[in-house]
C-alpha cells in the first residue's frame, strides 16, 4: 500500500513538473502576447470607461487588416507546406559554389518571397532550408541567416503586403496597391543594393561542398490550390473585401488541407489584434501624448526619424499604430517604420522569428554588428531621398 501510494505521487509530481514545464515554454514561445496581455491591464485599470463597456475596444481594432493578415498567413502558410518552394530553393542550391554565391542566393530569395508572402513566412522556409544545410557543410553557414532577416525585412517594405505594418498603413490611408509600391520603390531599392554590397564584403569566395540534397515530398495540387486561393484574396484585399471572403477561405482550406489550419500564426494575428488595442489606450494617456504629438507638426523628417526611433522601442508594427495616432505623414511612417525593423532585435518580429532558430547566442551580437552599422548608413541616405 505504501509502495503504491508513493508510486502516485511520484507519477503526480512528475505530471505537475511536466505540466510546469510545458506552461514556461508555452510563455517563452509567446512571450510577445504575454507582455501585451500584461500592458492591457494598468492601461484598462487607467481607462476605466473601457471596461464599462466592453465593446469599445473592439471599435479600437481595424477588422479589415485583421482579417487580411489572417486569410494570407492561412493561404502562405499552405503554399509553405506543399514545400513548393522548398524545392525550388533546393534546386537552386545543387548548383551553388561557393559561401558568397549561397549568401546571395537564400537573402535574393528570402527578400523576394518576403515581398508577397510576408517577411515572417519567408524566414519560415528560408531559414529552417539554410540551418539544414549547414548539417551538410564544414563550414559555419549560420551568419547567413542575418542577413536573410535583414533582407526579409527589406523586401517585405515593398508591398502592402509584405508585412503587418504595412497592411495597417495600406488599409489606413485607403491607398492603392500601385500606389504604395510606387512610392516604396525607391527606399527599398536603395536599401536592396546597400544590402547587397554589404554581402558581398562579408562573404568570402570559398568553395563549399555539398554532401547532401534537401529532398521534399512536393505537393503540386497544394501548390496550386494555394497559390490561386493567395492571388484571388490579394485582389479582394485591394477593394477592401477581406473581412467578407475570410470565413470562405477557411472553409476552402478546412475541406482542402486542414493541416494548413492548424499550422497556420494565428498567435500573429492575436498579436496584432492586442497590438491594435494596447497601442490605442497607450496613445490616449496624457503623458505619452503629449511626447508623440511633437511628431506631428515638425514636418516629414522628423516624423521618419520618430518612427526609427520608436520602432527600436516596441517594434515596428506596434510603432506605425501609434505614430500614425499623431501624423498623417504616412508615406515618412512607412519610410521609418520600415527601416527601423533593421536596427535593434525588438525592431522586427522578423528579427525574432530568424535569431530564435538558431541555437547559438552569439548571433544575437553578431546580428547588432551588421544591423545597426546598416540601419545608420540606410537611414542617413533615405532621409535625404524623403526630403
Amino acid at each position: 500500500m505504501l509502495g503504491s501510494t508513493a508510486m502516485s505521487l511520484i507519477r503526480k509530481n512528475g505530471s505537475l513538473h511536466d505540466l510546469h514545464c510545458q506552461t514556461i515554454e508555452m510563455l517563452k514561445r509567446h512571450a510577445e502576447l504575454v507582455i501585451l496581455v500584461a500592458l492591457l491591464m494598468p492601461l484598462l485599470a487607467y481607462q476605466r470607461a473601457y471596461l464599462q463597456h466592453p465593446r469599445t475596444l473592439l471599435a479600437l481594432v481595424d477588422w479589415e487588416t485583421i482579417a487580411t493578415l489572417a486569410g494570407i498567413i492561412l493561404a502562405t502558410t499552405a503554399v509553405r507546406q506543399s514545400h513548393l518552394f522548398g524545392r525550388l530553393a533546393a534546386g537552386i542550391l545543387s548548383h551553388i559554389r561557393s559561401e558568397r554565391a549561397l549568401a546571395l542566393v537564400l537573402t535574393s530569395l528570402t527578400a523576394g518571397m518576403a515581398t508577397f508572402l510576408t517577411n515572417d513566412i519567408a524566414l519560415l522556409i528560408i531559414v529552417p532550408l539554410t540551418l539544414s544545410l549547414q548539417d551538410f557543410l564544414e563550414e559555419d553557414i549560420t551568419k547567413i541567416v542575418i542577413f536573410e532577416a535583414l533582407a526579409a525585412n527589406v523586401g517585405s517594405a515593398l508591398t502592402p503586403i509584405g508585412n503587418p505594418q504595412n497592411l495597417f498603413l495600406w488599409h489606413r490611408w485607403g491607398l492603392h496597391f500601385t500606389q504604395f509600391v510606387g512610392e516604396m520603390a525607391a527606399p527599398v531599392g536603395l536599401m536592396m543594393v546597400l544590402l547587397l554590397a554589404l554581402m558581398w564584403f562579408s562573404f568570402h569566395k570559398r568553395s563549399l561542398t555539398l554532401k547532401v540534397r534537401e529532398s521534399c515530398a512536393f505537393r503540386p495540387r497544394l501548390a496550386a490550390l494555394s497559390l490561386a486561393a493567395l492571388g484571388v484574396y490579394i485582389v479582394l484585399a485591394e477593394f477592401r473585401l477581406s473581412i467578407y471572403a475570410f470565413l470562405p477561405l477557411l472553409v476552402f482550406f478546412l475541406l482542402t488541407d486542414r493541416s494548413a489550419v492548424r499550422q497556420a500564426d494565428w498567435a500573429l494575428v492575436g498579436l496584432f489584434v492586442l497590438m491594435f488595442v494596447d497601442f490605442h489606450l497607450l496613445a490616449a494617456v496624457p503623458v505619452v501624448a503629449r511626447a508623440l504629438s511633437a511628431i506631428q507638426g515638425d514636418g516629414a523628417g522628423t516624423v521618419f526619424l520618430g518612427s526609427i526611433l520608436t520602432s527600436q522601442v516596441i517594434s515596428n508594427v506596434p510603432a506605425a499604430i501609434l505614430v500614425s495616432q499623431f501624423s498623417h505623414a504616412w508615406r515618412a511612417i512607412a519610410y521609418g517604420v520600415n527601416l527601423g525593423g533593421n536596427g535593434l532585435f525588438i525592431g522586427s518580429l522578423a528579427n525574432l522569428i530568424a535569431l530564435k532558430m538558431v541555437n547559438n547566442r552569439r548571433i544575437w551580437r553578431d546580428f547588432h554588428l551588421y544591423s545597426l552599422p546598416y540601419l545608420a548608413v540606410t537611414a542617413t541616405l533615405v532621409y535625404f531621398l524623403l526630403l
